[in-house]
């Protein structure tokens, strides 16, 4: 589109303009309201503990039922620190801080983190 002397758009290029953009806004969906649905989550209860070298913390996973019997994995990111079992049981090794990351068995795009800091 190609603007007059004066600088301004012509009267059937503005409609044609006009068209476009609604067009182009239609085809992007904002006249349309989107529902996005969340996906499966997981947590784990306590969320985070402090323990003394020698001493151990259960983590209790929490899954969508549908992913709950297969239960989760447990890896500690220092073993230096904490060792874990796969039964949930996390026993602190070395004085420091380290994550647990718990992944669901079923689905391992779940996961979430469990913080742990070991005192002497």
């Amino acid at each position: 589109m190609h603007p007059n002397p004066s600088g301004l758009l012509r009267p059937i290029q503005r409609a044609v303009a006009a068209v476009a953009l609604a067009a182009a806004a239609l085809a992007c969906g904002s006249d349309s309201t989107t529902n996005v649905t969340p996906g499966p989550e997981i947590g784990v209860t306590p969320a985070s503990a402090t323990i003394a070298v020698g001493d151990s913390v259960k983590i209790t996973v929490i899954l969508p039922p549908a992913l709950a019997s297969n239960g989760a994995t447990y890896v500690s990111n220092n073993t230096s620190v904490a060792i874990t079992r796969t039964n949930g049981w996390v026993i602190g090794v070395g004085r420091g801080n380290t994550n647990i990351t718990v992944t669901s068995i079923a689905d391992t795009r779940l996961s979430t983190p469990f913080s742990l800091s070991v005192t002497p």
